[in-house]
């Protein structure tokens, strides 16, 4: 019999993992999947991974890893600034830290957290503007290494319209 599992584990990039739990998922099934995602990390990762954890602080995370810090804020509400930057900073230290670190966004509750945090690092990280982006976005900078060399970067104008030619002289 096969077994189901009650959460959406995505990598983003090779260094780059979502992990989110329906909000209404018991508290002893949810933890019955963070063990079975801790051993998956573990092995796949060694103890190379840090939680960030995007909901309510919970100490069954920091049992099954020490290195989780947690920037929880009300679901389906934006997080405030000063903590989005927080986040994109501790992310990016990690990251930086060692090139086989993985940084793991944890949430219980909407997609629209980690949504959000992956897309402020992506922006903070500076990936849409460099040619170089950071290593633990690998598989976007491949993806704008792949395009032509004439395309107009994204953001650019749009080319103005011909002009009409003078209308010729009577003869």
């Amino acid at each position: 019999m096969q077994r189901q599992f009650d959460f959406d584990l995505t990598y983003v990039t090779e260094r780059i993992i979502c992990l989110r739990f329906p909000p209404a998922l018991d508290e002893p099934r949810h933890r019955a999947h963070l063990r079975d995602v801790a051993h998956m990390l573990a092995s796949r990762h060694r103890h190379q991974y840090a939680i960030f954890n995007l909901s309510e602080k919970r100490r069954d995370i920091i049992r099954l890893n020490p290195k989780v810090q947690d920037f929880g804020w009300p679901d389906l509400h934006a997080p405030p600034l000063d903590k989005l930057c927080s986040i994109c900073k501790a992310m990016e230290g990690w990251l930086r830290e060692h090139p086989q670190h993985v940084a793991v966004l944890h949430c219980k509750g909407s997609k629209g957290k980690t949504g959000v945090i992956v897309a402020a690092y992506m922006h903070y990280s500076k990936v849409s503007a460099s040619v170089t982006p950071h290593p633990a976005t690998r598989p976007l900078a491949a993806t704008l290494a792949a395009s032509p060399p004439d395309a107009a970067p994204p953001n650019a104008p749009l080319p103005a319209p011909p002009r009409a030619a003078p209308p010729a002289a009577p003869g």
